[in-house]
């Protein structure tokens, strides 16, 4: 058994395994390439919510409206989000 960790963004809470899947491709990226701009910065909480619901739209067949208030509730639980409510407005 293997000890390495996968490890997820700090936003979404993705599983980040491949290089693509860093923001900037740098494993050093706390954030995943949907959440962050190619230098590591978040995006606005509004564009990851966007993003993020649109995943669960096309990979879940979830209806829009739904998956833009999951999106936004799973997001406000995650270490980049909870306890910034002024972002979340």
């Amino acid at each position: 058994m293997s000890d390495t960790h996968c490890p997820s963004c700090g936003s979404c809470g993705f599983p980040m395994e491949s290089e693509d899947d860093f923001a900037g491709g740098n494993r050093e990226a706390a954030y995943c390439s949907t959440c962050a701009d190619s230098n590591g910065h978040l995006k606005p909480f509004d564009t990851v919510v966007a993003l993020n619901a649109d995943y669960f739209v096309r990979h879940q067949g979830i209806d829009l409206s739904a998956a833009v208030e999951l999106a936004r509730t799973l997001l406000q639980t995650m270490p980049a989000w909870a306890g910034n409510q002024s972002t979340l407005q």
